[in-house]
Order: structure tokens, then C-alpha cells, then sequence
């Protein structure tokens, strides 16, 4: 079969005479391409067999593109990827790129995405929104955007989406409703909903209940049975936001049933994951585990992106409802799946190949504003040469300069502090809740194995210590990302609560003198290696100086920043100083900086490690 159908494309292609193909040629008319069920075999290759046979050349290219999109349904990617190639192909030899290019950007966007791989998914996602910006077409744009969004979504950067469905629904709203964008309003019913599960915001509930209400009577005035499946999936959802369990297991049922009407593949796990929500929130355990497996067996692609995230909830799903191995395997599954898919360097790919086209965007503003500037400068400058002003205008442009530099200064400052963040927020969200996983993990197991084995006992508890004094690592790194991490009085209150913690079970005295003038800013990577530094001073005298009082010294003075922790311990030797690999480290992290890092002992008088830098 899959011969044949190779075959059957190639005799299609082979006998169209691609020299007879002008730009006139480059429309298809007469005949109604736009089908809102690309699942109905029978009604997709009814209208291709119909382009085929057109005498417009153009309308191969439009079959082609039909039966790309109905393969896509059917999950064939085999066969969607040979009909790519085709189309590119077809294009390459008449003369239509500029009408068609936008097409072709959308389609391997759409197959990279239904094929995982989501870095040449960004790729096309934000060269099909550029070339729908060049031209002009807001539906085209709106199409685009759904993609870079659904990117973000797979990449658990939904922090992202929202400026994005803004602009899509400034484009949407200002469309007549009708047959063809009923879609894009249950799509806007769907993000506020998603929105609404971020912030808490009630408003965001009222506008997703209004975006379905405008377009639920067209869905259901064309029987489009995949829309009113999904309007119904985000009726359940707002029921069960309000609290409202029955009526939410009686929208889910009622997006079940027709979304079981939909002709051709389907996949309808999301909504048997949402009827398990139901039950489990309804208290109804048993209906909840049951409803869960029957979603993993019908998700589809394995593998994808959205399979990653059901495996995902299926393990708190299970875990709510008592069946730790099914939690405990779902898990591992999901987490294999994203090592997979959200690796470190894919992830950086994907947000370069953003920042790009943000760049691009913003460049692209730049060159029109200068141009509406260069305009406007002349006409200022013809009218302050008639009034003989040229003083004025000189200035004006030079302060003009100044704030708009002033202006940019500030913008770059406020992005590094988002990105700053961003970074804090999700090592928090995912590195920490790994290793809290990790911990729970290992200490039921440890439970289990305590009469049975020792020896695999005592390593899983080794296990355990390492995962907590990794989480508690990592905390340090977190805080150094913060963007309030640069400001001296919170670097000081972080490590002396350390001290005072790290002191309060131990008969050594912990004290802190600190002499800031002002709450002045540190350069941003200062924080994490003075942290590293005196965390480490602080367990040296612990553990080696056989001191009763350790003291924290913080100092400033204009843009001078010294910082001392000194002991009254039993001091050390010139030889232990010289090799001593702690001490090196120290050194290393403070010339990084730009400082210096001193150390003064006396023997049976105790040891000072004494750090001074500036911050100018």
C-alpha cells in the first residue's frame, strides 16, 4: 500500500507540466477546499480527487495540502512527511512560493510538532508568524500564533503564552463569528481557562465562559462535532474551577459522547483524564483510578509531549487515591519522557530561535519607527530653519538621545531581572520537586527494606541524606539567582541565618556585627561565591579550629565590602595553610570576583578569613 501510494503521487506530479506554471496560475478556484473534519476520509478525498482533476494548476498543490492534513489526523507521519516533500518540491518548480511559503512553514510546523521535536517546531512556528506579518493576514497570523503557543505549552513555559494569546485575540475578536473561526474562539475559551488555573483570577472564568457562548450556536448549526466535544471539555472545566463536581462530570460526559461522534481518529484521553479529576475530587477513588487507565490506554502519540504531561498527572491522580506503585510508575514514565524531549540544549535551541525572532520584531519596529523619526526630523528641521531655531532643535535631539538611552538601559535591566527569575522559579519548581520526590521515594522504600537487608537499607538511606543535602544545595544557588540577592542586607541576613542554624546544635556562641552604611547593590555573580566562601570558613571552624565563639563581620564603606569570619580557635600551621584544598577554593571564588580573600591565624588565638572587594 505504501508503494502505491508513493507511486500514485509521483505519476500525479510526473504528468503536470510545471514549465506551463505562471503566477495567473498560482489560484484555485471553484471548488470548496476548506473542510472544517480533516478525519473524514471519505469527504477529504471527495474534494482531492475533485483538485486533481481541476485544470488549475494550483489546485495540486491544494490537494496535496489536504491530504497532508488528513494523514496528520491519522497519525501516518510516513506518509505526511513524503506529501512534504512533494509540496516543496511542487513548489520549487512554478512560480507561486510567495503565495504558498506560508503554507509550507505551517505544515512542518504542525508535523514537527505531532512528531516531537520541538526545536524544529520553534523553527517553523516563528517563520510561519513572520511571514504571516509580511503578509499582513491575520487569520494566517492567528494560525501561527496557536503554534507558538502550543510550543511554549509542551515546553512547561506557559509564563510565556499570554502576551501571545493577547495579540490573537485582538485579531480573533475583530472577525465576524462563522463557520471557520469557531475554533479560535473555543481556542481563547481554552487559554483563559488555562490562565484562570495560573493567577486565580474569577474575570478569567467570566471571559471563557463568553468566548464559548459566542461561537457554541454556529458549532452546533454545522453539526461540528470535534468543537462541541471541546466546548464542552472547557464547561467542565470552569464547573469544576467553581466547585461545581456534578455538573462538571455531566459536561465531560457530554464531550465524550460527541466526541465519539467524530469521524475518523481520535484521541480522547484528555477527557477520560478529566472525568478522573471528577471522581477523585468527588471523593469516588476507585472510579477515579479506573478512569485514569482508561485514558493512558487511549493517549496517543506514546512518547509525545502531551503524553508526557498525562503521565505526569496520572501520578497525583494515583497518589490521591492510594495506589503508590501506579503514582511511583506513572512517574518514572513522565520523567523519562521529558529527559527525553526537554533537554538542556533542545531547551536552549528553542528559546534562542524565540529571542531571534522577538529580536527580528523588534528590529523591525525600530526600522519603521526610524523611519516615521527621519520624516519627522525633517520636517522639524525645515520648519526650525525657517524660524532660525537651529540652537533648539540640536538640543532637543540631544536629550531626545539621552532618555531614549536612559530608556533602553532600564528595559534591558528590568528583562535580565525577569530572566533572573524565570531561572530561580523553575530550578525551584522542577530540580526541587525532583529531589523532594526522590527523598519521598527512597524513605518508603528504606521502610520497606529495614528488617529485610541492612546493607540495602543503609545505602538507600545514604541515598536519602544525599538527595536532602543536595535539595538543601541547591537552595544557595536558587537565592543567588534571585534579583534581590544582589542587595548587601539581604546577602547578609541569608548567611548569618545559615550561621545561626548551622551553630544552634553545637555548644560554639554565634554572633554577628554588621556595619552597612547603605543597602548598596552588589554586582549580580558576587552573591553565590560569598555564600560558597563563608559557608565554608563557617564549617572549617566547626570542624577543625576547636573554637568556642565564631564571629561574622559585614562592613561597607563608599564602594569597599569586607566581610570577616573569625574564631577563637586553636589557629593553624603555615604548612596546613599552604595545603589546605578548602582554602584554595575560597581564594579562586573571591579573585573571580574581582576580590581578595586573607587569611590571619595565630596559633591558640583563633583564625580570621577576611574577604575585601569593591564593587565599583
Amino acid at each position: 500500500m505504501k508503494l502505491l501510494f508513493k507511486v500514485c503521487l509521483l505519476f500525479t506530479l510526473c504528468n503536470t507540466n510545471f514549465s506551463s506554471f505562471a503566477q495567473g496560475d498560482c489560484n484555485c478556484n471553484n471548488i470548496d477546499k476548506d473542510l472544517q473534519n480533516h478525519r473524514d476520509s471519505l469527504m477529504v478525498f471527495n474534494v482531492v480527487n475533485k483538485l486533481k482533476t481541476s485544470n488549475e494548476k494550483a489546485c495540486l498543490f491544494e490537494a496535496l495540502d489536504l491530504e497532508f492534513k488528513y494523514y496528520l489526523t491519522q497519525l501516518k507521519f510516513d506518509k505526511t512527511l513524503k506529501i512534504l516533500n512533494l509540496q516543496e518540491d511542487l513548489l520549487a518548480r512554478i512560480d507561486c512560493e510567495k503565495k504558498y511559503v506560508f503554507q509550507i512553514y505551517l505544515n512542518k510546523a504542525q508535523y514537527y510538532r505531532s512528531t516531537n521535536d520541538l526545536e524544529k517546531l520553534s523553527d517553523f512556528a516563528f517563520k510561519a508568524l513572520r511571514e504571516a506579518e509580511r503578509l499582513n493576514d491575520s487569520e494566517k497570523e492567528i494560525t501561527a500564533i496557536k503554534e507558538v503557543v502550543n510550543l511554549f505549552t509542551r515546553m512547561r513555559e506557559t509564563h510565556k503564552n499570554w502576551p501571545y494569546v493577547k495579540r490573537a485575540e485582538k485579531l480573533i475578536t475583530g472577525q465576524n463569528i462563522n463557520q471557520q473561526n469557531v475554533q479560535h474562539y473555543r481556542w481563547l475559551a481554552f487559554e483563559y481557562e488555562t490562565k484562570y488555573t495560573q493567577t486565580g483570577r474569577k474575570t478569567l472564568i467570566d471571559s471563557s465562559l463568553l468566548f464559548i457562548k459566542k461561537a457554541r450556536k454556529e458549532a452546533f448549526k454545522y453539526n461540528m462535532n470535534d468543537e462541541i466535544a471541546l466546548f464542552y471539555r472547557v464547561l467542565e472545566a470552569t464547573s469544576y474551577h467553581k466547585g461545581e463536581l456534578q455538573n462538571a462530570l455531566k459536561y465531560i460526559d457530554s464531550a465524550i459522547y460527541y466526541g465519539k461522534k467524530i469521524k475518523g481518529e481520535k484521541n480522547l484521553a484528555s477527557f477520560y483524564l478529566a472525568k478522573s479529576w471528577d471522581h477523585l475530587d468527588l471523593g469516588e477513588l476507585n472510579e477515579a483510578v479506573i478512569w485514569m487507565d482508561t485514558a493512558l490506554y487511549y493517549d496517543k502519540p506514546k512518547g509525545s509531549a502531551a503524553n508526557m504531561m498525562m503521565y505526569k498527572e496520572a501520578s497525583e491522580i494515583y497518589e490521591n487515591a492510594g495506589q503508590l506503585s501506579k503514582a511511583y510508575e506513572s512517574f518514572r514514565t513522565y520523567s523519562k519522557i521529558k529527559d527525553s524531549i526537554l533537554n538542556l540544549e533542545r531547551v536552549e535551541k528553542i528559546n534562542e530561535l524565540e529571542t531571534k525572532y522577538q529580536t527580528e520584531l523588534k528590529d523591525a519596529k525600530i526600522r519603521k519607527l526610524t523611519l516615521g523619526i527621519i520624516v519627522a526630523s525633517l520636517i522639524i528641521l525645515a520648519i526650525l530653519f525657517i524660524a532660525k531655531m537651529a540652537q533648539l532643535r540640536k538640543a532637543k535631539l540631544t536629550n531626545k538621545a539621552l532618555q531614549d538611552a536612559i530608556n533602553a538601559q532600564t528595559a534591558l535591566e528590568k528583562e535580565l531581572t525577569s530572566v533572573r527569575e524565570h531561572i530561580a522559579q523553575d530550578f525551584h519548581d522542577d530540580l526541587g520537586n525532583k529531589l523532594a520526590r526522590i527523598s519521598l521515594f527512597s524513605t518508603m522504600v528504606e521502610k520497606d527494606m529495614a528488617d529485610k537487608n541492612s546493607k540495602i537499607s543503609s545505602k538507600i538511606k545514604q541515598i536519602t541524606e544525599d538527595s536532602n543535602s543536595l535539595y538543601r544545595g541547591t537552595r544557595d544557588f536558587i537565592f543567588s539567582l534571585k534579583e534581590s540577592s544582589d542587595y548587601i542586607e539581604e546577602l547578609v541576613t541569608y548567611i548569618s541565618d545559615f550561621g545561626e542554624d548551622y551553630y544552634s546544635t553545637t555548644s560554639i556562641k554565634f554572633k554577628v556585627d554588621k556595619k552597612i552604611e547603605v543597602n548598596k547593590k552588589l554586582p549580580y555573580y558576587w552573591s553565590k561565591q560569598l555564600i560558597y566562601i563563608f559557608k565554608e570558613a563557617m564549617t572549617n571552624a566547626l570542624k577543625h579550629s576547636k573554637c568556642t565563639e565564631v564571629t561574622l563581620k559585614f562592613t561597607t564603606q563608599n564602594n569597599q565590602v569586607t566581610i570577616e569570619c573569625n574564631d577563637n580557635g586553636s589557629g593553624m600551621e603555615k604548612v596546613e595553610m599552604a595545603s589546605n584544598n578548602g582554602l584554595q577554593n575560597m581564594r579562586q571564588r573571591a579573585e573571580k570576583i574581582g576580590g581578595e580573600l586573607i587569611v590571619k591565624t595565630i596559633k591558640s588565638s583563633g583564625t580570621s578569613i577576611i574577604f575585601n572587594g569593591k564593587t565599583a
